[in-house]
């Protein structure tokens, strides 16, 4: 199965914007220098045991759906039914632009994963971005 690095990059951008992750976040979470995320970020110039590095730091993040786009963007909770996450996912912007931004990245990622034949998981991702919508 081939890696498509630009892929690999707009996922972790949707995760990231999805847990409203900064560049200064992800400095401080991950240990690793902006040029690195940075590159990950854009797809371009991953080195795989950087990127492994990285994704070790997310216990919420699902490798298999970062690198290869299968399966649900979040682990399974442990037997307590929680992940210990190094930080917290409190919203910090304006909830309404920020699920505006959130579906707009959904739809670029769309694009990709059902050309791919993972129509099911950005489905579920839609339904949950919904629900967040009727809440509010």
């Amino acid at each position: 199965m081939a890696i498509d690095l630009q892929q690999i990059g707009k996922r972790f951008r949707f995760y990231t914007n999805l847990k409203e992750l900064e560049m200064e976040d992800l400095k401080s979470i991950t240990g690793s220098d902006e040029e690195t995320l940075s590159n990950i970020i854009h797809g371009r110039n991953i080195v795989l045991d950087e990127l492994v590095a990285i994704v070790k730091n997310f216990c919420d993040l699902n490798p298999q759906w970062l690198i290869y786009g299968e399966g649900s963007m979040f682990r399974p909770m442990d037997e307590d039914g929680h992940c210990q996450e190094n930080h917290k996912g409190l919203l910090k912007k304006d909830k309404a632009a920020y699920l505006k931004q959130m579906q707009d990245m959904l739809i670029e990622l769309d694009a990709a994963e059902v050309a791919k034949g993972h129509k099911p998981d950005i489905d579920a991702l839609k339904a949950k971005l919904d629900q967040m919508k009727a809440a509010q």
